[in-house]
């Protein structure tokens, strides 16, 4: 009996030293198989862009000004070579295309052309904020043109220029000062390029006119003045405001994403909306009366319409008057400030962080100050 328990329990013996060795070379990293979880990155807050002064005047709508005016100005037809040019209006918008690569705020057109033989071609005009940006556009252009055809300098011009012409048609590139010009004829029935003769007329007709289409755009920005506190404030709202969720402007909510309040009197306003990614949203109204006291009526107003309004003035950093609020439709802030009125109407927000009205107030009082200020 005693004979068949030992070589039991040798049996037993080995098999559990054989466990404890194949524990003790088990890799240590085989035990963890539980991932950790990953943890969410805090929003980042994302800066408001800096108010334009009072006085600014958009550098783009001076170079369209300038581009809108010398395409007025444009003859029609056009007489170069043995061909009468015409302008072609059935090409592009009015005859017309933008410079592909030209970008805000340089402005730059394509103006196409043709004759009764057949013949195309387009002149390029594009204007930008100063030599170097022109300089730019016409070393990116003589690279493209390069490609199709042999592009040599031409004594006859002014300089910097490059003339050439090939299978895909005839380049003419000019750079004068602040503008960039070209010359393209795509087809030409006559036995040789028209080339020459096109690019003559066309920049003695750039030099004739120049005084005359930047004067209008002169004009123009003096005409304009200064810009308006409140399209100021509407173009300084940032595409996102963050508190514990990053809310979106809603493009979708309004045509072009702006509302025209219908309840202003003596004023006017604008109301722009914000959703974040759980359809929770607000909206935020700006106004702008003939006096203070205009606008504390409209504020007066707005508080014996919105509901659970609590005590006015309760927080200290905040201008004097303003009413806090909580009802059945949300939440509300409302201010007066001088003959600014101002709204944050919380119409659903998340219920998993504190109600950030306050906080979204904040950001939109900061961005009134700001522009006012400029």
């Amino acid at each position: 009996m005693r004979q068949h328990v030992y070589p039991r329990l040798r049996v037993l013996a080995l098999a559990l030293i054989a466990a404890l060795v194949f524990a003790a070379c088990r890799p240590v990293d085989t035990l963890d198989i539980t991932p950790s979880p990953t943890p969410t990155p805090e929003p980042t807050a994302t800066p408001s862009p800096t108010p334009q002064p009072a006085d600014f005047v958009d550098p783009y709508e001076v170079n369209l000004d300038i581009i809108e005016r010398l395409i007025e100005l444009l003859p029609d037809p056009l007489p170069a070579g043995d061909e009468e040019w015409k302008r072609d209006f059935e090409v592009g918008a009015d005859g017309v295309k933008s410079i592909r690569g030209v970008r805000n705020p340089a402005v730059g057109k394509e103006i196409y052309y043709y004759t009764q033989q057949g013949s195309k071609m387009s002149l390029n005009f594009a204007v930008f904020p100063d030599a170097e940006g022109a300089i730019a556009e016409f070393n990116r252009k003589q690279g493209l043109r390069s490609s199709l055809v042999n592009l040599e300098e031409d004594d006859a011009f002014p300089k910097p220029n490059f003339i050439g012409s090939g299978l895909y048609g005839s380049f003419g590139l000019f750079q004068i000062d602040n503008y960039f010009i070209e010359v393209f004829v795509e087809i030409f029935t006559t036995s040789t390029s028209p080339m020459a003769q096109l690019s003559t007329e066309a920049l003695k007709f750039f030099e004739r006119n120049r005084s005359a289409f930047e004067a209008e755009a002169d004009a123009a920005a003096m005409d304009a003045g200064p810009v308006d506190v409140l399209d100021a404030v509407l173009e300084n709202l940032p595409a996102q405001i963050v508190t514990d969720t990053q809310w979106k402007r809603d493009y979708t909510r309004f045509d072009d994403g702006v509302d025209t309040p219908r309840n202003i009197q003596n004023g006017r306003g604008f109301r722009v909306a914000y959703r974040d990614d759980m359809a929770n949203n607000f909206q935020m109204t700006f106004a702008q009366f003939d006096s203070a006291d205009d606008a504390m009526a409209h504020y007066e107003k707005m508080k014996g319409i919105r509901e659970g309004i609590e005590d006015e003035n309760s927080i200290e950093d905040f201008p004097v008057p303003h009413a806090l609020g909580r009802g059945l439709y949300g939440s509300v802030a409302l201010f007066a400030v001088d003959d600014f009125f101002l709204e944050v109407l919380m119409e659903r927000a998340p219920g998993t962080s504190a109600n950030p009205t306050e906080a979204i107030a904040r950001q939109a009082l900061a961005i009134l100050e700001q522009t006012r200020s400029s």
